[in-house]
């Protein structure tokens, strides 16, 4: 596994292209490249811990997806022999990740529907602070807004 998920180069593997738009991303939120990640660091992603609440958040679900995304590619490639992904498909379809579960994290605010399993808005406006595309344009609560999509890809 950790070979798959950090070290392999063959054709249509991508890991380069699927780390770096989470680094890209990382870096709207902190400033900072994330490094490609150890197998030790994406299976401990859950327990990792940033400065505050909604930085170590991102990370999470940046390594988690992300890894996900690597496997799921993995194995169209390699099981159902399927024709390596393209740059453009894989950025489609990280992006396309990134912001189902913004949309999952916002559906998820929802009080009335999830009553006390329902997530915190201030964790979810927390997470996503500065990763957001036209950010300076959404509303102080965007949680409730459609069309509300990260800034990379």
């Amino acid at each position: 596994m950790e070979h798959i998920l950090t070290k392999c180069d063959a054709p249509g593997q991508q890991l380069e292209a699927v780390w770096n738009l989470a680094s890209e991303l990382w870096k709207l939120k902190t400033g900072a490249d994330l490094p490609p990640p150890t197998l030790g660091q994406i299976m401990a992603c859950a327990a990792i811990k940033r400065k505050d609440a909604g930085t170590t958040r991102l990370f999470r679900i940046l390594v988690s997806e992300s890894a996900h995304l690597i496997w799921r590619l993995r194995n169209e490639h390699v099981i159902n022999a399927k024709d390596p992904a393209s740059n453009r498909e894989i950025t489609n379809r990280w992006c396309k990740t990134i912001n189902n579960r913004l949309g999952m994290d916002c559906a998820m605010t929802n009080a009335v529907k999830y009553g006390s399993k329902a997530i915190d808005k201030r964790l979810v406006l927390s997470t996503w602070k500065n990763v957001l595309k036209n950010e300076d344009r959404l509303p102080k609560d965007w949680t409730w807004e459609t069309g509300v999509l990260v800034g990379v890809g």
